[in-house]
């Protein structure tokens, strides 16, 4: 999978909600309290930020390639759209906004940006923060979701939940099934592994140091591009 298409494929919801009409099992009511955690979350979602490593397995290969790491920063605007910042730092710096339903994508080391006006893709573009902001409806509109157990991510309690997109929305052209590894302490995903649609291929995404609700400088979604870019726009 392709960096920029992992970044242009990129967010979509904190706060889930479900409701069940058939009786109650194990699965079906620790899926109920994972939903019941992000929709409180979501309630008062203004912002996100962590670090993140992000590394893609390349199944005829059986290995990972080289892991990525960074900082993001995530928020609602006042219109409720998404505004984000995905700084790449190692192996070489790239950097990600989204702003006003326009992702710009820098790199610095071949003096290169490429923009793009996500129109009615917009919330395409919400994959890196898939779980993390949005209304609950949306996501249940565009997956299924199967509670798939508890495990820990790097000591962390974390409910897994199992995201298959729908048909009808689209997706499946893009992802065969998202796994989200959701905090049980704070109801926010900490981990994503977005599979390709063929070939076992998959990246996984692991956030550490997140906080929620903290002011983030709008600097840091306006990308000032050096002069003498080359500037490619993609509609």
């Amino acid at each position: 999978m392709t960096t920029v298409k992992l970044l242009i494929c990129a967010l979509v919801s904190i706060g889930l909600v479900a409701r069940f009409v058939r009786p109650q099992t194990k699965d079906t009511s620790e899926l109920t309290e994972a939903l019941k955690k992000m929709e409180e979350v979501g309630k008062s979602f203004r912002s996100f930020t962590a670090q993140f490593s992000m590394k893609s397995y390349v199944a005829v290969l059986n290995e990972f390639d080289t892991p990525e790491t960074g900082e993001l920063d995530y928020a609602l605007s006042a219109d409720g759209s998404a505004l984000m910042r995905q700084e790449f730092k190692k192996p070489s710096i790239r950097i990600l906004t989204i702003k006003g339903g326009v992702a710009t994508f820098f790199q610095p080391s071949v003096n290169q940006a490429q923009i793009y006006n996500l129109g009615k893709n917009k919330n395409k573009a919400e994959y890196l923060v898939l779980g993390i902001g949005q209304s609950p409806a949306k996501l249940q509109e565009t997956y299924s979701i199967q509670y798939l157990g508890a495990e820990a991510v790097n000591g962390a309690s974390c409910w897994v939940l199992l995201l298959k997109p729908k048909s009808s929305s689209g997706l499946a052209s893009l992802f065969s099934a998202i796994t989200l590894w959701v905090r049980q302490s704070s109801g926010v995903p900490i981990q994503d592994k977005l599979q390709d649609i063929a070939g076992g291929d998959y990246t996984l995404i692991t956030f550490s140091n997140e906080q929620l609700n903290t002011a983030i400088p709008a600097s840091k979604f306006e990308q000032k591009l050096p002069p003498g870019v080359e500037k490619q726009v993609i509609q």
